[in-house]
């Protein structure tokens, strides 16, 4: 032993190793195999893409794998005992003799026997799934599918009273409710489940699309006092019904209904349900359980039909079971919803009606998920519309609560993550990715997404989510105004209008509109903003803040403070609150100005300021306040706050509102030169609505900025902007009339995404 490793450590090792190579080299072996490897590398690439597209098992590749491999070897052994002659023939080879000279094992050989190596790993690698190799066909390995995972898909109504379906789409939701309760089992969130309803899809697409091994099927007829409910549990791999059964009661027994099928469901599929806290069938009211699956069901749609008869069966529902707090918490949301996005109610009297119902909600049961959703909705709701910034983190409590007691709700995540929106992007990512892995298909979860993306400055990222979501849900207003705001921060302006005019057709919502008329002052098309503004006749709410918007963009501000005052004083909505401080402030008036600001922000006159970034208008109006009355130390107090809160940060865009609140805390600084830095990065980076969404006035005509809108430097940054403007205005000309450029001597077509 000694000797040998003696002559191993002389070099001996080598020498062996040396003629043994030698040796593959003369009978040719080391190019036999490295052929037969490439070939057979490529071969496999094909015969894996074929079984890809024809959705073969995966053992099928494995198969074909082994049995290239394993020709891999029977070829070396065949080049080692035969080698072609001179004459073409193939005969045995013969041991050559020892003292011939040696072929010499050359670097083409070296890589030769490198390439079979390499191409065995990549083979090996692949067909597990840690790589994925390019331009071969080979796809990115899908997630395991658990078999504990399923999607209750609507249950079809077999009823001619229009009630029934929601009847159907109510029980359908209790089923899956029912479902999410168990810890094991993974079940699709209620909205991606509804995309399916009236469409006769393939389940195998259906499970890929939702990532689930088995759906629940289900029909519902009802007919006088008697319903049958038929339900069925499918394996999605091969279509075999794992369980069925048909149940003839009558319509008192759905909530028992509801109970059997996910019982059975889960018995199935070998887990649990959670008992929780849901009361069981004997304790319900039949009536009040029926009435209570079709106001879920029209709330959930979420149009205004809808809204307002959920909202009067919540108001039933109250009186046939009124200690059950999910009644006050479905009524404190349909509510704020219809006050919000329909202005039907009064919102000083829904703002009263929903808090009402949401204190009884959480008083009745504080561990109730339901009372806590509510309040999380009426907080954000009160943080848009009245400027209530102490709502903020009131609201961020209420849906983390909800969601403790809660965690699987779907519902939850996409309204905190929405809650959270661009104030926080980082930590909005991955409540909204929870969200969207319980309900994959739910489209404003998507649009959520979308918008952290675009906050983070992942912009060509949010462009892909906003179009591939608009293909989903073609008529989806929001995906389409929100990829025009996009649009609208790169300074695309043109390309902004093309999906708002998509959006504000037809005008279903008028926010839409409103920001469509924005874009059109800004590229100086004041007739067809003026146009889209009158154009909104409903509701009245909407139409008085179309004229409202026009009294500001002519600057008739004494008629603005008229307009404005009129319509608190017969309404008390916040919105006319803060119309009024705008038109005060606009006519130089400090005092009045303080004491509505103090309405609406009280926070901002504390020692120490609360701002906050959904309340930078009003802390810079309260800022110009108190500098106005004298009071130097709070308006530095504020305006340092505003920096702070608007500081850049990574991975945090810039949007357009931080930067203009930035050049005028700036300005009132006296901090020019930063002020200046902060416009000219703002245009740099696509900045070109010097008119602003919040007040819709211009920049340089804020009190703020009367002294810089005189500096050559920001005059020659506005001309920037309104050259840019001009070129976009040229094409929406072009666009709407080719041809009639008349006095437009330079036009641009829409720009494609910028890299």
């Amino acid at each position: 032993m000694s000797g040998i490793v003696r002559r191993i450590g002389q070099g001996g090792f080598l020498r062996v190793f040396g003629r043994f190579f030698s040796e593959l080299k003369e009978r040719n072996v080391i190019r036999v195999a490295g052929i037969y490897a490439v070939t057979a590398w490529g071969l496999f690439q094909i015969v894996k893409t074929v079984f890809d597209t024809m959705g073969a098992p995966a053992w099928a590749a494995q198969v074909a794998l082994v049995l290239l491999a394993a020709g891999l070897p029977i070829a070396a052994i065949v080049a080692w005992a035969f080698e072609r002659g001179p004459d073409g023939g193939v005969r045995l080879a013969e041991a050559p003799d020892a003292a011939a000279p040696r072929a010499r094992v050359g670097w083409i050989d070296g890589l030769l026997l490198g390439g079979v190596a390499l191409v065995v790993l990549a083979s090996v690698l692949q067909l597990t799934g840690v790589i994925s190799l390019p331009g071969m066909g080979g796809k990115p390995a899908a997630p395991a599918v658990s078999a504990k995972s399923v999607a209750v898909l609507p249950f079809a109504n077999f009823s001619n009273r229009p009630e029934s379906e929601f009847f159907a789409d109510g029980l359908t939701e209790e089923v899956i409710n029912s479902l999410a309760q168990s810890p094991e089992l993974k079940v699709v969130g209620r909205t991606s489940a509804f995309y399916f309803k009236d469409k006769n899809e393939d389940l195998r697409e259906v499970g890929r699309k939702l990532g689930v091994s088995h759906v629940v099927e289900g029909s519902v007829r009802t007919e006088g006092e008697r319903l049958r409910v038929t339900a069925q549990l499918i394996k999605v791999s091969d279509g075999f019904h794992v369980w069925s059964k048909t149940y003839d009661r009558t319509g008192e027994d759905a909530l028992t209904i509801q109970t059997e099928i996910a019982s059975a469901v889960a018995e199935a599929l070998k887990t649990s349900l959670a008992v929780g806290d849901a009361a069981t069938p004997a304790e319900r009211s039949p009536e009040a359980y029926r009435l209570e699956l079709v106001a879920k069901a029209q709330a959930r749609r979420l149009g205004l039909a809808e809204l307002t008869n959920a909202r009067q069966m919540y108001q039933q529902l109250i009186e046939l079971e009124p200690n059950n707090p999910d009644h006050y918490a479905g009524l404190a949301i349909t509510t704020a919803f219809l006050a919000q996005n329909y202005l039907t109610i009064p919102f000083a009297e829904a703002e009263r009606e929903a808090q009402g119902a949401v204190n009884k909600a959480i008083a009745l049961n504080p561990n109730a998920s339901s009372g806590w959703l509510a309040k999380g909705v009426l907080c954000t709701i009160l943080t848009i519309r009245a400027s209530r910034q102490s709502c903020e983190a009131e609201g961020r409590q209420a849906y983390e609560m909800a969601l403790k007691l809660n965690p699987k709700d779907p519902d939850a995540l996409v309204f905190y993550a929405n809650h959270m929106g661009s104030r926080s992007a980082k930590e909005t990512l991955p409540i909204v990715r929870r969200a969207l892995e319980i309900d994959p298909l739910n489209r404003v979860a998507q649009v959520v997404y979308a918008g952290a993306l675009q906050a983070t400055g992942d912009l060509r990222g949010a462009e892909r989510q906003y179009l591939a979501t608009i293909e989903l849900f073609p008529d989806f207003v929001d995906a389409k105004q929100e990829l025009a705001d996009l649009y609208l921060r790169e300074g695309r302006l043109d390309l902004a209008e093309v999906w708002l005019r998509a959006a504000a057709t037809p005008a279903s919502d008028p926010s839409a509109a409103i920001q469509l008329a924005h874009i059109y002052y800004n590229l100086g098309l004041n007739a067809d903003a003026d146009a889209v503004l009158s154009g909104i006749k409903d509701p009245p709410v909407a139409a008085d803040v179309g004229r409202a918007i026009r009294l500001l963009r002519a600057e008739d501000w004494a008629g603005v403070e008229r307009f404005a005052r009129e319509r608190l004083d017969a309404s008390g909505d916040p919105l006319w609150r803060a119309g009024l401080a705008t038109a005060q402030m606009m006519l130089g008036r400090a005092e009045p100005t303080r004491a509505l600001l103090l309405e609406i922000s009280p926070e901002l006159f504390a020692p120490d300021p609360s701002v906050t970034s959904g309340g930078l208008e009003e802390a810079v109006r309260a800022a110009w306040v108190c500098q106005q009355l004298g009071d130097l130390g709070q308006a530095r107090r504020i305006l340092d706050k505003v920096l702070q809160v608007t500081a850049p940060q990574p991975g945090v865009l810039q949007t357009p509102v931080r930067r203009a609140a930035r050049v005028r805390a700036y300005e009132m600084l006296g901090q020019r030169d930063q002020a200046l830095a902060e416009l000219s990065g703002a245009v740099d980076e696509g900045f070109r609505t010097p008119i602003d969404l919040d007040s819709f006035i211009r920049l340089d005509r804020y009190p703020m900025m009367a002294a810089m809108a005189k500096d050559p430097r920001f005059q020659a940054q506005m001309r920037r902007i309104e050259a840019d403007n001009a070129r976009m205005r040229a094409a929406v000309i072009e666009r709407r009339n080719p041809g009639a450029r008349r006095n437009v001597t330079t036009a641009t077509a829409l720009a494609p995404p910028r890299a």
